[in-house]
């Protein structure tokens, strides 16, 4: 009691309080737009999609984290350098528990995978992911009203459906249930309704890499090509005979075919698994910063960073089990 009653936490609190009132009374929280494929974000001409350029982000981070956590190494480390090398040796010691003596040169392929996932699934919390972009024209679909909030836009709740885009920038749009149309005039790149309002999409700069269905297939063919890779260094052409079986008869065959099934069915389920968490959560943070945009979404802040970790760790820990179990003799694992 006597820690939440000091001054310091108290003002903390009543600046936190103070935020969000303010952030309630002059800057309404939209909820975004919702959509499986990734944004283009207008780079020099190109469309670059905003998960790339969140995945390049996470790159970044821990590069930067590498350099400063060895540019003064110490026998005794501390700061930067102690919490690398606790991460490290403790993730070392669980694949070393798996892998036996293949853990060596295991553990930086699969300690890559887990830093890179856990680091782009929570950069997916920091504020402007997702919310911070450029305003355009709607090409069909649905626009949003835009409003001016001193030098910034912000788009509102109020929908626009906009069921036509011609060459010269005329569209055709119908608003709200009353199905009023109205001939869209654009000035400084947005169109506007025939009341002279404009509308348009946030194209957010970020977006959370793993909500990219080619990023998380990416990272599931390259861990299961590397399944196939060390499974052959392994057991050589045999290891083949777990696909194609002809010498237990019929049920040998089947069991063959199964196995090949499976090995295209991890694909799929780590690609998904990855994909279907960290997108379903990043839609429960919209929704309730939509609803609720004070108190309530901090306990979901919560829960997706344990989300992020444990979609990481399990990420990682599988590639590690399929390697494991890829480099032992069919007979044996059987």
């Amino acid at each position: 009691m006597k820690r939440l009653l000091n001054p310091k936490v108290l003002v903390a609190l009543v600046l936190i309080v103070g935020a969000m009132v303010i952030s309630k009374m002059y800057f309404p929280v939209p909820l975004p737009g919702i959509q499986l494929p990734a944004e283009g974000v207008p780079i020099l001409g190109f469309r670059v999609p905003n998960t790339f350029i969140h995945t390049i982000l996470a790159d970044i981070t821990l590069i930067l984290f590498a350099v400063l956590a060895t540019r003064n190494m110490k026998d005794i480390p501390d700061g930067l350098q102690n919490f690398a090398e606790w991460v490290i040796e403790g993730f070392y010691s669980i694949t070393e528990d798996i892998a036996g003596d293949r853990a060596r040169r295991w553990f930086p392929i699969i300690m890559t995978i887990f830093l890179l996932v856990i680091v782009a699934n929570w950069w997916e919390l920091v504020p402007g992911v997702d919310s911070v972009g450029v305003i355009e024209a709607p090409h069909g679909g649905k626009g949003y009203i835009v409003e001016k909030i001193g030098p910034f836009y912000t788009v509102t709740n109020e929908e626009v459906v906009v069921e036509h885009y011609g060459e010269e920038g005329a569209k055709e749009a119908e608003k709200g249930e009353g199905g009023a149309e109205a001939e869209a005039k654009e000035e400084h790149g947005l169109p506007k309704t025939e009341d002279g309002r404009e509308y348009g999409v946030l194209i957010p700069f970020l977006r959370a890499s793993a909500t990219d269905l080619n990023f998380t297939l990416a990272l599931a063919v390259i861990s299961m090509v590397l399944v196939q890779y060390y499974g052959i260094q392994a057991l050589g052409m045999s290891y083949f005979s777990k696909f194609i079986n002809f010498k237990g008869g019929i049920m040998g065959f089947i069991v063959g075919l199964i196995e090949t099934v499976s090995e295209v069915a991890k694909i799929i389920s780590f690609a998904f698994r990855l994909f279907g968490n960290i997108f379903a959560g990043q839609v429960l943070l919209f929704i309730m910063a939509f609803l609720v945009p004070w108190l309530l979404p901090v306990p979901f802040f919560g829960l997706e960073l344990f989300v992020g970790f444990i979609q990481a760790f399990v990420f990682a820990m599988l590639t590690l089990v399929f390697f494991a179990s890829a480099v032992e003799a069919h007979d044996e694992h059987h």
